[in-house]
């Protein structure tokens, strides 16, 4: 049992109406600390996970040959490779639309040097099942290597068919005090790349506190040209790569 994360959980639940269970909340855990690098250089600090019900954690993963001892339950946070990939579940229970392919595409400027969209095709649906799932482990995998890592300012999804809490800055502010903050710093990183306005601009004064190297980047969904996402892309691997 993770104490650190059970308390901000337990506090957050009292101003957070529909919250999701806290096994959710360790599940995401689980995924973020399989990926986690052994000397971490760049974090991506984005807002939160999607909210998982405890019905779609019954959905269970198989086994994947090159990821010994990877979680086996569905979970709507993008290091679950199910989450998107109803052909890797094959199970009734999985949601008919899920996933988050503009956060692959941040991933995959991790760790690529990105000219046009053209340059997703590997991690996008236009590409075969098998091959596709292998190309979005080599990405993870990549990015572990190099020292990339997804951490969520909230502990809790804050996101549920769409909606946000009200009072979102309020919890992300506790989720950030009582354990996202003291993970990030733990991990020492050279440079965190925040994404969102939003989220920096909640805890941005925290971050200048402790004298973090940080660089904000607008949400992959931020309505903004093609060619102004592109460069933002660009930045991904810039950033990641000289970090």
């Amino acid at each position: 049992m993770n104490r650190a994360l059970e308390a901000t959980y337990n506090e957050i639940k009292d101003i957070f109406e529909n919250i999701e269970s806290f096994s959710s909340v360790e599940l995401v855990e689980k995924y973020r600390k399989f990926w986690k690098p052994k000397d971490v250089k760049v974090i991506l600090l984005a807002e939160s996970h999607v909210f998982t019900s405890l019905e779609e954690m019954k959905i269970e993963l198989p086994d994947i040959d090159t990821l010994e001892d990877y979680p086996k339950q569905y979970s709507k946070f993008v290091y679950c490779l199910a989450y998107g990939e109803k052909s890797l579940t094959k199970n009734s229970l999985h949601p008919k639309r899920d996933g988050t392919p503009q956060f692959w595409k941040i991933f995959y400027s991790c760790v690529n040097d990105i000219k046009s969209n053209k340059c997703f095709r590997p991690i996008q649906s236009s590409t075969y099942f098998d091959e596709r799932i292998k190309n979005k482990i080599d990405t993870l995998n990549k990015m572990k290597e190099l020292g990339i890592w997804l951490v969520d300012t909230s502990i809790a999804a804050l996101y549920d068919n769409g909606e946000k809490p009200k009072n979102m800055p309020e919890i992300i502010s506790k989720s950030w005090d009582g354990y996202t903050k003291n993970i990030i710093l733990d991990a020492k990183p050279n440079h965190i790349i925040v994404i969102g306005k939003g989220v920096a601009q909640t805890i941005e004064k925290s971050l200048i506190q402790n004298n973090l190297n940080y660089t904000v980047i607008a949400q992959p969904n931020a309505h903004l040209s093609s060619d102004e996402h592109l460069k933002n892309f660009q930045s991904y691997y810039k950033l990641c790569n000289t970090n």
